[in-house]
């Protein structure tokens, strides 16, 4: 039997996600740090559990598909994944250095899997010629993003269970 504190939260921070990822078409530009955000919610769902985290990722990714399709598909190859990731590996790791790894690397392969195909390059061709070369330049960015990514997640989920008391860790 589910426990129905945690679907409340999840449906809560489905909502959350997604108006947080589709901050700045609902609200204007002024408002796109607020997509920076977005996989908070993901990160705090995937702490309860799995399954949580992985509900709330792909409820978060529809109703951000409902309100704007490039917000959804970014949502879906960065911020959710990372936060998805972090969340699940969290409890895998003893040190939180490791934890931005695999975060990295999921968001490199959607990087590539969705730009790609259409034709989009990461970066210019002239600089760096093979994708794998590509690849390998863009790891330390993306491993420097996700681990800060990490420390604002901790810190947040901190705070709330400090507020809300059925959060299981």
């Amino acid at each position: 039997m589910l426990n129905k504190r945690v679907v409340g939260l999840c449906i809560i921070l489905s909502i959350l996600s997604a108006v947080l990822q589709s901050a700045p078409v609902l609200l204007g530009n002024s408002f796109s740090f607020a997509v920076f955000l977005s996989g908070l919610p993901v990160y705090i769902a995937a702490r309860q559990g799995c399954g949580a985290g992985i509900t709330v990722f792909f409820a978060a990714a529809a109703l951000s598909l409902y309100m704007n399709v490039i917000e959804a598909l970014f949502f879906i190859c960065t911020n959710g994944i990372i936060g998805i990731s972090s969340g699940i590996m969290q409890d895998r790791f003893n040190s939180i250095y490791y934890i931005p790894v695999p975060s990295a690397l999921l968001v490199v392969v959607m990087l590539f899997a969705v730009n790609y195909p259409l034709g989009i390059r990461i970066f210019d061709t002239s600089v760096i010629k093979a994708p794998i070369l590509q690849a390998i330049a863009l790891l330390p960015i993306l491993y420097a993003y996700c681990l800060i990514y990490l420390k604002t997640s901790m810190s947040a989920a901190a705070l709330l269970h400090r507020s809300i008391k059925f959060i299981n860790y």
